[in-house]
């Protein structure tokens, strides 16, 4: 009876050092493939914790055939290599825990947010004005056009028109308030979902302007403009289409009044040369 036990013992320790092992080569295997790549610390620590489980546990059934005695066997192999395996293992799990949640917040960052502005991109901005038209009560939502791109993509080329939309998009952010969806529309076209009826139309826009000025890169002396429709709930409509349509035809008809006339909404950054 006494030999039927530790037989059971030493073919149940041989199938968890199989086991450990098993998963040591799996996991070798995923680094293997994956090598070069950096922030792969937590993973070798899994293969190392595994290596050492599963050595501990051959040594814990296989003490007597390796010429170790009792004690000095199950001391090393238990005590020693599975219970360090163990540690260094949750120490692992846990950091891999705290690794692959980074990476899904930086995924969904990745997918809620436009490349190159940072900003909320079209989808999330559509989204947040539907449920804010969900809880109802007041609130305003504004369109925003920047003016002349199509001359300053064509003369100045489109790294320097990246570079005015990423200005825009660091304008915006500094002139909206944390609890506002600040967006790239498409294009050169930015919207805001104000959290309440937002600030006077003057006001936001003169600081707008300010802060627009201070980030826009040199633009050659082409002046850059920009036009804003603002549009109320339920005043302007109690829907999506509604209010950006309100918003919208306000927009341009702020950049038809100014055509024909000195802009007083144009900007140049400073070193800027007028023509």
């Amino acid at each position: 009876m006494q030999v039927e036990l530790e037989q059971v013992q030493v073919v149940s320790g041989l199938c968890r050092a199989a086991l450990y092992f098993l998963s040591a080569v799996g996991m070798g295997i995923c680094l293997f493939r994956g090598r070069g790549r950096k922030g792969r610390g937590p993973e070798k620590l899994l293969l190392l914790g595994l290596l050492a489980m599963g050595t501990g546990t051959l040594l814990n059934a296989y003490y007597v055939k390796l010429g170790l005695s009792e004690s000095w066997g199950r001391v090393l192999g238990d005590l020693v290599l599975v219970n360090a395996g163990t540690a260094v293992t949750i120490l692992a799990m846990y950091l891999l825990t705290i690794k692959f949640h980074l990476v899904a917040l930086a995924l969904r960052r990745e997918a809620e947010t436009d490349p190159l502005t940072g900003l909320y991109n079209r989808r999330i901005f559509f989204r947040e004005l539907e449920r804010r038209l969900q809880r109802g009560g007041g609130f305003a939502v504004a369109v925003l056009d920047l003016d002349n791109m199509k001359q300053i993509n064509d003369t100045l080329g489109h790294q320097v028109g990246d570079a005015v939309l990423k200005a825009a998009g660091k304008a915006l952010r500094r002139s909206t308030r944390g609890e506002d969806i600040s967006a790239r529309y498409g294009g050169d076209e930015f919207a805001v979902l104000f959290a309440s009826q937002g600030p006077p139309v003057e006001k936001f826009k003169a600081r707008l302007k300010d802060n627009l000025l201070a980030e826009l890169p040199y633009t050659g002396g082409i002046e850059v403009g920009i036009s804003a429709g603002v549009a109320y709930c339920p005043e302007d409509g109690r829907d999506a289409r509604s209010l950006l349509s309100a918003a919208d035809a306000r927009m341009y008809a702020e950049k038809e009044a100014r055509k024909n006339r000195c802009y007083p909404f144009g900007l140049q950054a400073e070193g800027s040369i007028s023509p």
